[in-house]
Formats: C-alpha cells, structure tokens, sequence
C-alpha cells in the first residue's frame, strides 16, 4: 500500500511553527531553540552503560525499563541510534526465547517511569505481533523501534498524564498533539532516516473516520503499520496502571478493542491481538475452582485453556480445564516479581 506523503503537511498556528519546521517528506524538523530549550536541562548527563543480562523476563523487563527511563532524556550525540538499537537487541532475544514472559513483564511489571515502561511494553507486544503476522523484517523492525519511541518526543507530558485525572490543559493538549511530529524528529537526530517508520510514527494517533491528530487522515491516507501501531499504543495503555486506576483486566480491555474494529481499528490485528493473548494473558490471575489462586504461565493449545500455577506452590501446574472459576485483577509489586519470574526464566 503506497501513502501519499503529501497529506502529511506540518500543521498551521504558531505554537508548532515555534518548534517544528518540514524539510521534505515525512521529515520534520526541531527549530534551533525548541532544540535548545528540550535539551538543556539534559546537558552535561553521560550515558549510562547497558545493564546486566537478568536471569527472568520479569527481571530483564524492569531492568531494561529503568535503562531506557535514563536514555528517554539524553541529547544526541551523547545517545545514538546505535544504544537504542541495543535495547531493541535484547527485547527481540526476549521474545524469541519465551513470547509467555514477554506477555506475562507486559502484565506485571510496575513502573516507576510510565513513558519507558509503554515504550518498552510496546515494543514486546510490537515484537510478538510482527512475528504473529509475519511481517518482513524491514516492517518488524521498523514497527518494534516505532513501538519503542513513539513518545520519545513526551516523555515528561506522558509521565505527567500517567499522574493526572480529569480533562487536559490547553498547554497539554496542544504539546500531546504534536508529539508524533516531535518524536519523528528526535528519531532522525538519532539517525533513522526510514520513511517506513517516519510514517509509522507520524500515524499512529490518526483514527480511520478523521479525527485523529495531528494530520486529521482517514484510513486510506495512514499506513497499515501505523494503523497496527495504534492497536499496540492503546492495547498497553490499557493494560497498564495509573497512578489513579487499576490496570482494565485484560478481558474487558481486549472486548473494547473488538467491538471498535472497523471504526477505528484494523480486524485483523485486533482479531491476531486477542489470538495472541488469549481469554487468560500469561502474567494474569485466576480464582480456582478450589477457592485458590493461580497465575496463568502459558498458552494452551485453546485461547481459553491455559497453562496455571498456583500462588502457594508455584512449582505445580494445573490444565484450566475445569478449575477456573474466574479472572482476577491483583495488584502487584516489584518486590513481588523475583519470585513469580522464575517461572519464565531467560539463559545465562
């Protein structure tokens, strides 16, 4: 599918042109002094080295998270695409060894940073669906960095609004919808030049009936990775607490999404996405027929059968069939997961 790059026009009034200008297609630069002013309070931090290989997703996940909360700020040149590309690197080898750990991190993990815990929750879920769907690899890696930084540009607006209940500012709305814009920008700095995930990146907020931002396009005008991106963007956030709410049980969040296909969401990838995670997501809990509860490990072979083990004797495992009596939303802290990640350990 070919998008015409023309429908994609740096949008009128001050409060953009102040910070962005277009140089040609899908590119979109940072004036001289938004420049400045986003990087420095940022100068003068190095950057950090990358962390140990952890012995569990769940550890893997919280570890790589909390790297990328400290890469999330830093200028170029002190991060390049190179130290982004790492982090891809192992969230791929997490992925290829135990796709149920990488489901089980996206339901489980805490954050203490929201912007890169989505980014790397993301970028999991981007990762399983391209694999789901066999993309060809130059649309997997695009859609997995795409995934990765999409907030790249709003960092602090989207830690800001992980705390915040209620309606938006104008300064907020104004700074959300130009953050596609303004992480396109931060990504080509870094040196990515692709227009497959320049555009990936600029949909992923447009809706199919036009009232998405911040280019107001239709389904045809918006390429199908950033329709997919969309359906990934909101699939975490869904999944994720906030400050001021429980995470929606993976059920209800999952409902939602199908019962939006065709209006602002693809079929196939929410039809893939529920394929993916099942009726019960690895990571999610269970209430027992017996009154116990059991966290979900694995996928069966039937969306509603999946493999369990009970909290008080984790080492066990139960067939679903006929022992779930219901889903159950538990909150869970970090002090929590070096227990429950044993059961998706990684390779030394």
């Amino acid at each position: 599918m070919t998008i015409d790059p023309s429908h994609y026009r740096l949008p009128d009034g001050l409060f953009v042109q102040n910070r962005l200008q277009q140089e040609g297609d899908w590119h979109f630069a940072l004036t001289g002094k938004f420049r400045q002013r986003l990087y420095a309070p940022h100068q003068g931090k190095l950057l950090p080295p990358a962390p140990a290989r952890q012995h569990d997703a769940l550890q893997e996940v919280l570890t790589l998270a909390r790297y990328f909360g400290q890469l999330l700020y830093l200028p170029p040149p002190t991060l390049q695409g190179e130290d982004i590309g790492v982090l891809l690197a192992r969230l791929q080898a997490l992925v290829q060894h135990t796709p149920d750990g990488a489901i089980a991190a996206i339901m489980l993990c805490p954050w203490q940073d929201y912007t890169a815990q989505h980014g790397i929750n993301a970028a999991l879920l981007a990762c399983l669906l391209a694999r789901v769907l066999q993309l060809p690899p130059e649309e997997q890696d695009s859609l997995m960095l795409a995934a990765l930084c999409m907030n790249l540009g709003s960092a602090t607006l989207h830690n800001e609004l992980a705390r915040h209940e209620g309606p938006l500012s104008t300064s907020q709305r104004k700074r959300l919808e130009i953050h596609p814009l303004v992480s396109s920008a931060l990504l080509r700095e870094l040196g990515f030049a692709s227009p497959l995930l320049h555009a990936c990146v600029l949909g992923h907020h447009e809706r199919f009936d036009g009232n998405g931002y911040p280019f107001h396009l239709r389904q045809e005008q918006t390429s199908p990775l950033a329709q997919l991106l969309r359906v990934i963007d909101i699939s975490t956030a869904k999944l994720m607490p906030r400050s001021y709410r429980q995470p929606v049980p993976a059920q209800r969040a999952l409902a939602q999404l199908y019962t939006q296909s065709g209006e602002q969401f693809d079929p196939r990838y929410t039809a893939q996405l529920v394929k993916l995670l099942g009726v019960y997501p690895s990571g999610s809990f269970v209430r027992l027929a017996s009154g116990d509860t059991a966290i979900v490990v694995a996928q069966g072979e039937q969306l509603n059968l999946p493999l369990l083990a009970p909290l008080r004797e984790l080492e066990q495992r139960l067939d679903a069939d006929g022992n779930i009596a219901s889903q159950l939303t538990v909150q869970v802290e970090a002090r929590h997961l070096q227990k429950l990640g044993a059961l998706w350990p990684l390779p030394a």
